[in-house]
């Protein structure tokens, strides 16, 4: 499933990680934030590292070329946090309805191999139900199996 990858460092507690794209415009730092909502409830937040603040800029558009590995990247966080916080379940969804469409249009390719380490939901009309292929969710949560 994640064949390509960035090498990432994540923090003491394993709920941010950081690495960085290359491509066309360089090297651009990118981040992966797991924020805890409530329960056993975790959101994921991810984009660029600004450079001045140290924040998460969700909105930019770095198209350095390389979507695939940065999702793969992220992906494979979910590794490392769900065998550091057993029992959870993230919550993901794009900033922009053209963020969570190119997420489900990754999610939909990648299904069979999340499948195999992974319970994936969609959220769908406000209800929740098992992620399936080609359908326009707006919202997503997995768990570990």
């Amino acid at each position: 499933m994640i064949d390509r990858k960035y090498d990432v460092l994540a923090s003491d507690n394993w709920l941010i990680y950081e690495f960085e794209s290359i491509g066309p415009k360089g090297r651009i730092p990118k981040m992966v934030i797991y924020q805890h909502i409530e329960g056993n409830l975790y959101n994921l937040a991810f984009g660029d590292k600004d450079s001045e603040s140290g924040n998460i800029d969700d909105l930019v558009v770095s198209d350095n070329q390389d979507t695939e590995i940065v999702l793969a990247t992220v992906a494979s966080t979910l590794f490392d946090f769900f065998e550091n916080y057993d029992g959870t379940i993230v919550f993901a969804k794009g900033s922009t309805h053209s963020r969570t469409r190119l997420y489900r249009r990754h999610l939909n390719i990648l299904l069979e191999h999340i499948e195999q380490n992974f319970l994936l939901l969609g959220e769908l009309n406000g209800e929740i139900e098992r992620f399936q292929k080609n359908k326009e969710y707006t919202s997503f949560l997995i768990t570990k199996l």
